[in-house]
């Protein structure tokens, strides 16, 4: 524990923070109306039924066509991505929510290029986390709370790995000044649609990740190892306190046992399993572990389904 090396970067709700996550919860749209935007506003989705039944029916979609085939590393290796900050990201600072909120975003593209045959775009992870660290001038540095992140990846979209290069701790933000409207025309074109969860519950992360979309969450206490079950996945071993963000991507059921795929930001840290042949960025949470990450609700941020605009 005295020599691991990664920083915790999220921050606890302040009474500012809420306030931007009431400004937005305000906007939210029920589903039915949300895909008649067709300018660059910001998107955010009401949880409600009819949220619901959508989730249910993208589940039952991807059941039909195999969950395995709709894991997102398996996805990104079907698709031949090879992105320049590759599938599994190490940040470098306490800048855990850019990843989380890259990780989560993550999820929804990939199931989406594979169930509409477009190609997922590489979103860099620094950019839109300055802003939102700024308010809206970009200011890199040590923590965020979720619920500035949500405001900013929704209005201003997420940036292009392509326009910025390789995640190298904060330093391209400073690129934004080159050819700027351009850079953020593009990340118009990805923005994040969100929507809020009504609770930190299990049920609610696993239907989200079921349907093939991402989490963002934060925590104040998380798994640093893992050891295989019975079941043949990798589950928490060490836990470790601090506040951190990171993202749910994915979800399977076995022997009627469910489990929701935790993906962190800190290398592949974590044993191989029956779904990794090889050390693996992420481990998979059952009911029992989900309830101490949950612990601290949402202490560091709303939690929020992460849904990906594909470009045309």
């Amino acid at each position: 524990m005295d020599n691991y090396p990664f920083l915790d970067g999220l921050l606890e709700s302040t009474d500012a923070d809420i306030e931007v996550f009431d400004q937005c919860f305000s906007q939210a749209l029920p589903l039915s109306k949300i895909w008649d935007d067709k300018n660059n506003g910001a998107k955010f989705v009401t949880w409600d039924s009819e949220f619901e039944r959508f989730l249910k029916h993208r589940k039952e979609l991807i059941d039909y066509e195999g969950r395995e085939t709709f894991l997102p590393w398996r996805i990104y290796n079907t698709l031949g991505l090879r992105w320049l900050d590759g599938y599994a990201y190490q940040q470098r600072v306490g800048d855990c929510a850019s990843f989380s909120a890259k990780n989560s975003l993550k999820a929804s593209n990939l199931t989406n290029a594979l169930l509409t045959g477009r190609s997922p775009i590489e979103i860099a992870p620094s950019i839109t986390y300055a802003i939102a660290r700024g308010n809206g001038t970009p200011r890199f540095g040590n923590g965020l709370n979720l619920n500035p992140l949500s405001k900013w990846s929704a209005e201003v979209g997420n940036f292009w790995t392509v326009d910025f290069g390789r995640y190298d701790g904060g330093r391209n933000v400073a690129k934004l000044r080159d050819n700027e409207r351009s850079k953020r025309n593009n990340a118009l074109t990805t923005q994040s649609i969100i929507c809020y969860l009504p609770s930190a519950s299990f049920d609610a992360c696993y239907l989200a990740c079921a349907a093939g979309f991402g989490v963002n969450m934060g925590t104040g206490r998380y798994p640093i190892s893992a050891a295989v079950n019975g079941d043949g996945f990798a589950a928490p071993g060490q836990w470790k306190s601090g506040g951190h963000a990171m993202a749910f991507t994915s979800a399977f059921e076995t022997l009627g046992r469910q489990y929701i795929y935790l993906e962190n930001s800190h290398g592949n840290r974590y044993v191989a399993d029956r779904f990794s042949p090889e050390r693996q960025p992420g481990l998979w949470i059952d009911r029992s572990s989900f309830l101490i990450l949950a612990q601290t609700k949402f202490k560091y941020g709303t939690w929020y389904v992460n849904i990906g605009e594909l470009p045309q």
